[in-house]
């Protein structure tokens, strides 16, 4: 892209950087030169660009890697760095939380699985030995060549919904004793297709369905294993965008919908209308989440900013305003990985619960928020100092990176 400068990709997963260089020193004379190789990828590299500042290069293995021009950075910092973005950034599974059941998502089938459980408890890092072993319930395999969009578990484990571009599917689940049956619901009502994202509601009787232009439509999921639909949400100026994240309240009152464009819509359930828009953010919604008592919509971008906002009083909480005034730990917002998923825990109101790729993180609002000078992973610390000087240490915080 740049007249001075050329980028390969190969089929071994190295890219290559090529430069116009003068032959000699002052000479008006140039040749192209093999000056940079990078090896960053462990398939095909399949694209490759080149900003005024980096190389950027995507391949078979699903990364994006963005690889910093040093001579073109003036000073150290987040540019600066080697980044590497894993994909997919959106959920491949869905839990039926009452239930007790993962719904998994692949290209080109689903598997339904049941957790195992044990009576036992235990010690930090100890292993537990499972009382019940986890059990594979059921495979669904989509027909034809198209790769499943999105798929979605209610949380009573009644219902399993999935989309590919060209076809919507609903399937009735039911469990006697040891054994599952699947019923394909036969007559769904005709929607514009793919669905790029499915919600059930808490209470397991409607599905939100995610389509293009900013409309969400909701159906209603009928005792008998049928289901109409009810009504299509479209946002007040429409919108040219699809709608890619749902989130939806554990009171049946609110879903939230986020499009392409990045705005964050919220629809009051009860009347069907549009109830407000959250302030517009420069970066895109990578996860969010409405608490299940409070309906304050926890927000994640892009640039790991995170937002709490209260759809009551279509505002941001007054501890939303705190982590914007104190600002976020710098190794917290250097991360490269997006957050993925939000919850909440229901026996303490104050946690939330996130993870990315490879962090597990409880955030607790009821403790301060950690400076940089403060350890940002300080679990291993804390449990080898005194209470006295543990109580020092803590911060809102709470990383792990060791699970399975």
């Amino acid at each position: 892209q740049k007249e001075d400068s050329i980028i390969v990709g190969t089929s071994t997963g190295a890219t290559y950087q090529f430069q116009l260089l003068p032959v000699r020193m002052g000479s008006l004379e140039k040749c192209w030169v093999w000056t940079k190789p990078f090896q960053h990828h462990t398939h095909d590299v399949r694209a490759v660009a080149h900003s005024s500042t980096a190389l950027i290069s995507g391949g078979l293995d699903a990364q994006l890697v963005i690889r910093p021009l040093m001579e073109k950075i003036q000073k150290k910092g987040y540019d600066a760095a080697l980044r590497k973005f894993t994909f997919p950034h959106r959920r491949l599974v869905s839990c039926a939380r009452k239930a007790r059941l993962l719904l998994f998502q692949f290209s080109q089938h689903l598997e339904l699985w049941r957790l195992g459980s044990t009576d036992e408890t235990g010690q930090d890092g100890e292993v537990l030995p499972l009382r019940r072993m986890p059990e594979h319930l059921v495979q669904l395999k989509s027909k034809g060549p198209e790769h499943i969009y999105c798929s979605c578990v209610s949380p009573c484990g009644a219902w399993v919904a999935y989309s590919t571009a060209s076809r919507f599917h609903l399937y009735r689940v039911r469990y006697q004793g040891d054994g599952v049956s699947v019923k394909k619901v036969p007559k769904v009502p005709k929607l514009p297709l793919p669905a790029y994202q499915l919600q059930f509601s808490a209470d397991s009787s409607r599905l939100f369905v995610a389509s293009a232009r900013g409309s969400v439509h909701v159906l209603q999921l009928l005792e008998l294993g049928g289901c109409k639909h009810l009504h299509t949400l479209q946002p007040p100026s429409g919108s040219p965008e699809a709608v890619y994240l749902l989130a939806a309240s554990a009171d049946g009152h609110w879903v939230a919908a986020v499009g392409g464009d990045w705005v964050i819509h919220i629809y009051n359930l009860k009347c069907f209308e549009h109830h407000c828009t959250v302030p517009t953010y420069s970066c895109a919604v990578t996860a969010l989440a409405i608490h299940p008592s409070t309906n304050n919509l926890v927000i994640a971008y892009s640039d790991q900013q995170l937002f709490e906002f209260s759809i009551p009083e279509k505002q941001y909480t007054a501890w939303s305003r705190t982590v914007q005034n104190c600002g976020l730990h710098r190794l917290w917002l250097e991360r490269d990985s997006p957050i993925t998923h939000i919850t909440f825990n229901p026996k303490n109101p104050s946690h939330i619960l996130l993870h990315d790729l490879y962090m597990f993180c409880v955030l607790d609002k009821s403790l301060p928020l950690p400076d940089d000078s403060a350890l940002l992973m300080n679990q291993s610390t804390l449990k080898q100092l005194p209470e006295t000087a543990r109580q020092q240490q803590l911060h809102a915080f709470k990383i792990c990176k060791k699970f399975q």
